[in-house]
């Protein structure tokens, strides 16, 4: 992307026009994962408080009621366990696109390419784990 100050720079070529089309095509949806991961989180915490009050002790439930309350049991514990975690924090490692852009650079699957993405995106997080490493 291209920044004059806060403002966004106009492409003036179309193969800046076509790096921005795919900048808004692949856009971080982050925000909204992080969204639905919320959501779920509630959900799931409603669910175990509610598991919790339907097999206290005190709960007034018959028998055939309780019995098949259990048989959800395996249900419940499947879904707390493999989704029963909480988002506490998300950091951020955008990538940095200062280099020229090239038309085909989204196809370029290149053995070079690819290491030199990696490196790039390693190096990236290194910078924003020693950043944030009293955080972590």
């Amino acid at each position: 992307m291209y920044f004059l100050g806060n403002k966004k720079k106009i492409p003036e070529n179309m193969v800046q026009v076509w790096h921005r089309a795919r900048d808004i095509i692949f856009m971080d949806k982050t925000d909204k994962n992080i969204e639905m991961l919320k959501v779920i989180e509630k959900s799931i915490n409603l669910v175990k408080k509610m598991h919790d009050i339907i097999n206290s002790k005190d709960a007034k439930i018959d028998e055939t009621t309780r019995e098949k309350l259990k048989e959800l049991d395996k249900d419940y514990d499947s879904i707390t366990e493999k989704h029963g975690a909480s988002l506490n924090d998300v950091i951020r490692i955008g990538r940095k696109e200062e280099k020229m852009h090239y038309l085909l650079e989204d196809a370029d699957f290149s053995k070079h390419r690819i290491k030199e993405l990696i490196a790039e995106g390693e190096k990236n997080a290194n910078l924003v784990i020693s950043k944030n490493k009293e955080n972590l």
